[in-house]
């Protein structure tokens, strides 16, 4: 029997979600933060008001970047010193013990991200001993059954890496992709032949990684609804399990990598 290739679209949910809302990489929103609040007052209300028999979601952060992108707001160090990543590891472990401490009591994780800046600038070796870290503090899931990704730059991202990432536990993958266009990507300040980020996804579907995403930027510099329209399909000739697509928020007065562009 044929299978229907018709695509459904639901109106109601278009018109639930077809509203301005928070970017999903700040949570809890900006406005939700309290400066009056001490360390110590933010800890308590955090175990007051947690759920402890709820699966925990974890976070970790790894800012370091070998390049900068014009576009980019997020939390990041641009440097080529590879060196630099360890002494954060370190203090970060030590983060690692005082929150399981707070808040692990054994709940399973189910689910695990790494981002950053370039969470694949650290060594393989580094990755597996922060994944490492991570599960002899928390319960992390052994049954590939959780949702543990990480963001990859598919220049910072060989297949000896790819292998390493599925062997300590990662399931998904997010490719930063933003624009295939050469004139978007000088712009920008990132060069990424389509190859290459062909070449990682079919290194993670080859190696077993169960979803794939590719984020995607619109509002960027020499951008045209015909170039982004060519873009997409590109992409979607890549055939992703999902895309991440965003609009560039222009403030260069807060981040001054974006002064570079026009």
């Amino acid at each position: 029997m044929a299978l229907d290739k018709t695509i459904s679209w639901d109106l109601d949910l278009i018109k639930r979600y077809d509203l301005s809302g928070p970017r999903y990489t700040s949570y809890p929103t900006a406005i939700q933060f309290d400066t009056s609040l001490s360390e110590t007052q933010l800890v308590e209300s955090g175990q007051t008001t947690t759920d402890t028999s709820a699966p925990l979601s974890l976070y970790i952060h790894i800012p370091f970047c070998a390049h900068v992108c014009y576009f980019c707001a997020c939390n990041k160090v641009i440097t080529r010193n590879r060196k630099k990543a360890q002494p954060y590891l370190d203090t970060l472990y030590k983060e690692i013990e005082q929150v399981a401490k707070w808040y692990s009591d054994k709940r399973i994780v189910n689910q695990l991200h790494w981002g950053g800046g370039t969470p694949t600038f650290i060594s393989d070796e580094q990755m597996a001993e922060l994944m490492n870290k991570i599960k002899q503090e928390f319960n992390l899931l052994d049954d590939d059954s959780g949702d543990y990704s990480i963001e990859i730059d598919p220049r910072e991202a060989s297949y000896e890496t790819m292998q390493t990432l599925r062997k300590v536990g990662f399931n998904r993958i997010s490719l930063g992709v933003q624009d295939v266009n050469p004139a978007v990507q000088e712009a920008v300040n990132r060069i990424q032949p389509t190859e290459q980020t062909a070449a990682v996804l079919k290194s993670a579907r080859e190696l077993g990684f169960k979803s794939i995403n590719m984020d995607l930027i619109y509002g960027l510099p020499h951008q045209t609804f015909e170039s982004f329209n060519e873009t997409l399909d590109t992409v979607v000739a890549m055939s992703p399990d999902r895309l991440s697509v965003f609009n560039y928020a222009h403030m260069p007065d807060r981040f001054r990598s974006q002064k570079h562009i026009n």
